[in-house]
């Protein structure tokens, strides 16, 4: 039996692309399996073939037969239409349309030769060139902010040290702030004992004026 050897690649980019081998009785469905697998899509979207010729203009649609067709809708379905069927060229072309009402995706398939088959499972993957972009696109909604510390204002918090018992003087009022000092000096006093007291000293005037007294009797004497 004949098997179909395609390349398959990106129409904005033909540096990316995948070679396919694939028997001429399997179906398009088989197709479309392989050609998701080898660029790493997941398949959940609607797609469809369409065969071309020289210029990759669309002609007869082949469509995935979707969970969204309604029943008894006519068409052409990929899962029991077979490649032989629409073969007619030796370098035969079809694009490639998946997720048309999301990333718009489309590649080229062209036929570059026939080959015998093998003991081999088919279809499968013979060729890959390139990395294939994602199938998604990030949005700004699947970015996650990270918040970032402000080391300046943790510096500052770190620096100003705030003892214990000086919180409860800023809920103080003006009057009651004024009269802590003098209660201060008040307990203090109230607590110094009698003995520790410190006994005044005479100034010197008043030294000088005794010394002169003692003199002035001394000479009336």
């Amino acid at each position: 039996m004949a098997v179909y050897r395609f390349k398959v690649f990106f129409e904005d980019s033909e540096s990316v692309s995948r070679e396919i081998d694939i028997k001429s009785s399997q179906t398009f469905e088989d197709f479309h399996t392989i050609i998701q697998t080898a660029i790493s899509f997941d398949g959940a979207h609607p797609t469809s073939f369409y065969v071309s010729g020289d210029t990759w203009r669309k002609g007869k649609e082949i469509t995935l037969l979707h969970k969204k067709h309604s029943a008894g809708l006519k068409g052409i379905w990929m899962h029991e239409t077979k490649l032989a069927s629409y073969v007619e060229d030796p370098h035969q072309r079809f694009v490639y349309e998946f997720d048309p009402e999301g990333g718009n995706w489309i590649l080229l398939v062209e036929l570059m030769k026939i080959i015998p088959e093998d003991s081999v499972s088919y279809p499968r993957i013979n060729k890959s060139t390139g990395a294939a972009p994602m199938q998604y696109k990030m949005t700004a909604a699947d970015v996650v902010p990270v918040e970032e510390e402000d080391d300046e204002l943790v510096d500052d918090v770190e620096d100003e040290y705030v003892h214990p018992e000086a919180v409860q003087q800023y809920d103080a009022t003006e009057e009651e702030e004024s009269a802590v000092p003098r209660l201060v000096v008040k307990e203090m006093a109230m607590e110094l004992p009698a003995e520790e007291a410190i006994e005044e000293e005479p100034a010197e005037d008043e030294m000088a004026d005794d010394e002169d007294e003692s003199h002035e009797q001394e000479d009336f004497a």
